[in-house]
């Protein structure tokens, strides 16, 4: 019985570790979507304070192509927007993730009190 009892400690605690671990992954997802979407934002605003006039300019590889300030402005904005998508979903994702490590706490407080129950017993 206690040995059963260790072996779902055990997995719950590997579980869990897996669970921190990809918590920690999608947290910092979030933060470099974020910078990414902020950037655009910024990027943006300087265009539209620029003017319709002036000269904008694309990086492709080590190379700079003339680009309509229009279309650039609209590459920037579907940018933010796939950012804020995917914001989304990675804060749903984390949300699931915690949920589920909380769940598995509660397991693992579950299965330590039964081992030390049947510890003392035995």
């Amino acid at each position: 019985m206690a040995t059963d009892i260790q072996r779902q400690v055990a997995e719950l605690q590997g579980k869990l570790q897996d669970l921190n671990r990809q918590v920690v992954q999608v947290r910092t997802q979030i933060q470099v979507k974020e910078r990414e979407r902020k950037l655009a934002e910024l990027q943006i605003r300087e265009l539209s304070a620029a003017g319709a006039s002036t000269n904008t300019y694309l990086s492709v590889g080590k190379m700079f192509l003339a680009e309509p300030q229009s279309q650039v402005m609209s590459q920037l904005e579907l940018k933010g927007a796939s950012l804020q998508d995917d914001i989304t979903v990675l804060g749903k994702k984390l949300a699931y993730l915690e949920k589920t490590t909380v769940e598995t706490q509660n397991g693992l407080k579950e299965s330590v009190t039964q081992l030390m129950a049947a510890t003392a017993s035995a």
